[in-house]
């Protein structure tokens, strides 16, 4: 377990990384399609030049190929016919041009419907959220109508992309050995992962996990964890939570702090909208020890980060989490049966199951951005960003959708750099997981 809790990165790694990156960028900026129609010929190409290979070896008895001669002459008829081809060449950068399309029209929905949400609420600024909105709406639309014409244009996007992701993480690279200030609580711009690759993080982490514990039937809990540090006062704590199936796999994000755990959600049934996605914003507090234990139950598998403070830095979270606290009223959960569980039967809300097996405390809040929750941008990671960000975690506080799995591709590369604060991994496994 020691070593699946590291990525195995180096400063060096990550250079490579992002000159790569850069690189492509770049190549697609400057000869649009042109690349990728040359990369998807050559394969096309070798695996022309393979087939007929088998062929003719078949031809002299001496193929070990399992398809038949009759299936190895139709593979080269579709592949030669494809070699020649310009549209099959160009269909999968057409399509790759519509999924960048998909993708903006998508982040221009989150920024459209947070805008809205924003001007009901009375938040402000929010200009810009309608700015770009109508902007993506508008690069998302060509590309479904007019794909031939602005296929260069979002490869150039796409290039675009690369090029500022490659430089993060050559910055990420060259600084990988450096000593952070311990007061330096400064945040930089960060570019993350797609939410489409990022969303499969969690999940993915899960599946290495369980894989391991099946393998490893009794294997002992401290092999869960590994640290940096003999320091054993760090206060705060980050988990990711992840669930085997359904909206769990995407994953959850709250904080633990000084025992005392923060998590933000739509956790009022009856105020949620489209299928939980918009709620009533509830923020609730509760016993780190309890609230683990209660999870597990539920069959969520946490991922802690433990990440030291000094005192500098404990202050400016404590002062977040009582000004984030100041915008609050508390909220009682009603005993009501409006969801079922999984076995289809009719059950009280989350909410109230956990004040009554664990004690838990529930607010909503009464104004700010998080009056109103929204699964796509205003979520669980926000509200956890704004707070930890106070001590100096370097992390984009993007308006579009910060996935969980941004977060935790983040804290695990922060946890592999030798002095960053991130000093401390490790695993909850679900009571399923461990074979309970």
């Amino acid at each position: 377990m020691q070593d699946l809790l590291k990525l195995g990165l180096t400063g060096r790694k990550l250079v490579v990384q992002g000159c790569l990156n850069v690189v492509l960028g770049a190549a697609l900026i400057l000869t649009g399609s042109l690349l990728p129609a040359a990369a998807i010929a050559i394969v096309i190409g070798g695996w022309l030049l393979s087939t007929v290979a088998e062929l003719v070896f078949r031809l002299f008895r001496k193929s070990r190929s399992t398809d038949s001669l009759g299936m190895l002459l139709v593979k080269t008829v579709i592949l030669s016919f494809l070699f020649s081809s310009s549209f099959a060449v160009k269909a999968p950068i057409y399509l790759f041009a519509i999924l960048i399309g998909i993708y903006q029209i998508f982040n221009a929905t989150v920024n459209l419907v947070t805008y809205a949400l924003y001007r009901k609420d009375g938040i402000r600024p929010r200009a810009r959220l309608l700015i770009d909105g109508v902007l993506l709406l508008c690069l998302g639309g060509t590309s479904l109508f007019s794909v031939s014409g602005n296929m260069n244009f979002q490869l150039a996007v796409v290039g675009g992309y690369l090029i500022l992701y490659g430089l993060t993480n050559i910055r990420d690279g060259l600084l990988f050995e450096k000593e952070i200030d311990k007061n330096h609580l400064e945040r930089y711009v960060r570019v993350s992962l797609p939410f489409a690759l990022a969303a499969l993080i969690p999940r993915a982490t899960l599946k290495k996990i369980n894989d391991f514990l099946a393998e490893n039937a009794g294997d002992p809990s401290g092999s869960y964890q590994i640290s940096k540090t003999d320091r054993d006062d760090t206060a705060l704590e980050m988990f990711v939570h992840v669930k085997e199936s359904g909206l769990g796999i995407v994953g959850h994000v709250d904080l633990s702090y000084q025992d005392r755990v923060y998590s933000f959600g739509s956790y009022d049934v009856a105020s949620e909208k489209f299928g939980g996605a918009i709620g009533d914003g509830v923020l609730y507090k509760a016993d780190r020890e309890p609230y683990i234990e209660y999870c597990n139950r539920e069959g969520k598998t946490l991922f802690g980060y433990r990440i030291a403070l000094n005192e500098a830095q404990k202050a400016a979270i404590e002062k977040q989490l009582a000004y984030l606290e100041s915008l609050t009223t508390p909220w009682e959960p009603g005993a009501e049966k409006l969801t079922k569980d999984a076995q289809g039967e009719p059950q009280e809300m989350y909410a109230y199951r956990l004040r009554r097996d664990i004690g838990a405390e529930f607010f909503k809040f009464v104004s700010s951005k998080f009056k109103t929750y929204f699964v796509l941008s205003t979520n669980c990671v926000l509200l956890a960003d704004s707070v930890v960000g106070k001590a100096g975690t370097d992390i984009l506080s993007v308006k579009g959708f910060i996935a969980p799995g941004t977060y935790q591709d983040y804290l695990d590369k922060e946890f592999e750099k030798p002095f960053s604060m991130v000093v401390g991994k490790q695993v909850y496994p679900a009571l399923k997981a461990r074979g309970a």
